[in-house]
Parts: structure tokens; sequence; C-alpha cells
């Protein structure tokens, strides 16, 4: 009888179907059940042939007539009804209770996913999309159920989107998905993108296909091109395109390989990364740091690993206080 259910057994989408064979999966001693009403659901009800209540009756009185002397004695063991405990009674409440519940967690939730200092998730969406979130990066997603209306997340950091097309059940038009951010709202049919929106700086990079940029504040769209990276500075007006070579590509995708590149990066840059991922300060005093540069690859889930890398080539001891990490003279032999 239930409306949702009915409407799945018409027109089924994958999101209903990974939710209803996910309720029989966790209480597989409703698949009896589940099974029956989806017959029902089907409309194959009509080939039936009911008993009426007065052919049953019938039938339980033609029964008890015909049975044998043997059974008289145990009649009134048979009509006895058996003794439920209480905690039958109670597991008998609380199933449904249990089964609303999780239907609710399930269909109804929206889900948080946060990263740390240094962590890294790949997520797949109930449409198959994927996601690779970087370090101290977080992505809100929808309740299913508000996810058939709408396919959209918020983005808070770094994340690189797969999206997969999908087409909608009633229109047959391929529906849109939307990528919330800072200072960003991008929406495609199904491309390859990595959108970076931090506090100071919001990008957008394009891999394969197409995408409409809207800055939420200006309402200003932007059609970009695969190789065309989007900026938008912290006090600036509008958000300026550029066509990026592989070279220049790879600094802002290296991080879903873990790994930080940076292409002659000033000390201001190098800081800037380590407070995004690592979630520390870097304390490079004296007019000797001023005007460097570095050039490398640092690894994004080893800390310790990048800091001595820092170590060598500056020639410094790195020592690490609350959060912060100060460098200091190596101490001579």
């Amino acid at each position: 009888m239930d409306a949702s259910f009915r409407a799945w057994i018409a027109k089924p989408t994958p999101e209903m179907t990974a939710y209803w064979q996910g309720l029989v999966e966790t209480y597989p001693h409703l698949r009896d059940s589940f099974e029956q009403a989806r017959l029902l659901a089907q409309g194959l009800a009509a080939t039936w042939i009911p008993f009426s209540e007065e052919y049953t009756a019938d039938l339980f009185q033609r029964t008890l007539a015909n049975r044998t002397p043997d059974l008289v004695e145990d009649t009134a063991t048979i009509r006895q009804m058996p003794r439920v405990s209480y905690w039958t009674y109670t597991a008998a409440a609380l199933i449904p209770l249990l089964l609303g519940v999780w239907s609710y967690l399930y269909f109804f939730q929206e889900q948080l996913i946060q990263n740390g200092n240094a962590q890294f998730q790949t997520l797949t969406l109930y449409d198959g999309s994927e996601v690779r979130l970087n370090a101290n990066s977080q992505l809100r997603i929808p309740s299913r159920f508000h996810w058939r209306s709408n396919r959209e997340v918020w983005l808070t950091g770094e994340g690189f989107f797969a999206v997969q097309k999908q087409k909608n059940d009633q229109t047959g038009s391929y529906r849109k998905f939307t990528v919330h951010a800072e200072r960003a709202d991008v929406a495609v049919l199904g491309t390859r993108f990595t959108v970076y929106s931090r506090s100071q700086r919001t990008q957008v990079l394009l891999e394969e296909g197409r995408i409409a940029l809207t800055d939420p504040v200006s309402q200003k769209t932007i059609v970009m091109k695969p190789g065309q990276l989007a900026t938008y500075q912290t006090g600036a007006s509008r958000y300026t395109l550029a066509l990026v070579n592989a070279k220049q590509q790879r600094p802002l995708m290296a991080w879903r390989d873990k790994l930080l590149v940076f292409e002659n990066a000033s000390m201001a840059v190098l800081g800037q990364r380590f407070r995004e991922v690592y979630g520390v300060q870097l304390v490079l005093e004296g007019e000797d740091f001023a005007d460097q540069q570095f050039t490398g690859e640092l690894p994004l889930d080893d800390q310790e690993k990048a800091l001595r890398i820092l170590s060598e080539t500056f020639g410094l001891k790195a020592v690490p206080y609350q959060n912060r990490i100060y460098f200091i003279p190596s101490p001579v032999n």
C-alpha cells in the first residue's frame, strides 16, 4: 500500500532500487513478505482466487466432522494458543520502530564527510559519480530523497569530481549535477573537474566536458572548456579565465595522487599550502627566506617526510611546537 513502493515498481530508479534492496538485505526475514508485496504491486493478485469467509468456515466444520477419534482427545491441545513471552511481544513492537528509524536515516538524512589533517578520501555518490576529497575539506551530501529531484553537493576545501551522466526518467533529458562552493556554483551533466575553495581563493579546473560556472554573488555565468582554469581572488570583482597546459595543471591535480607539487613557489605559497593540508604554520623568519622559491614534490599523507625534504632543501632543522614548525640552523658537528 506504500505509495513510494508502488511508484518504484511502476518506474524503478537506481536510487529507489538501492533503497529497497538495502532494506531487504538489512532485514532478510522480511524477504518473503517483500516478494509477496512486489507481486501484489505488479498486479498479479488479480490472477489469484481468494477464499470467502463462508467457504473457509464451511471447510473448517467439515474438517472437524471428519476427524478421527484418535484426535478428539487432542482437540483442546490443538486449540490452545501457545504462550508468547514478554520478549517476543517486545521484539514484535521494536521491529517496526527500528525499521522506521533505519528508513529515515537511510533515505531522509543528509551526510557530512569531513577530512582532517593529511587525510584523503574517495567517495561514490548515489548515482555512481566519484568524488575525491583532499585534506581539511568537507562535502555535504543531501538525503537520497532530496537527490531524487536535485543532484547537488556542497564543498568546502578541495575536491575532484568525475560526474556520471544520468537521465531523467520522466523527461528523458540528462539531469544536472551542481557543486556549490564559497564563491562558485558549478553545473554539469557529466564531466571531470577540480574545485578549490579556501578562504582567500576559489579555483575551478576543467579536464573534460563542459561546465557552467556561476558566481552566486554577481550571478554572472562562465561556460568553461577543457583545459581552462577559472580563478577568483578575494577582493576581485570577477573571475579570471586562463588556458593552462599540463605542466601548469599538475600542481592543481597532484593531490589526487597524494602529492603536493610546487613549481617556483614562494615561501608564502608554501606556508599557505602547509596550513591547508597539514594544519600547521611554517615559521621561516629572516630575510634569507623572503626571496626564496621552492620546486619539488612533498607527500600529502606524510608530514614528517615532507618536513625532512624541506629541511634538506634549506639546510635547516625543523622543530615542531604545538601547531607551528620552526626552522632553525642545523647543529654543526
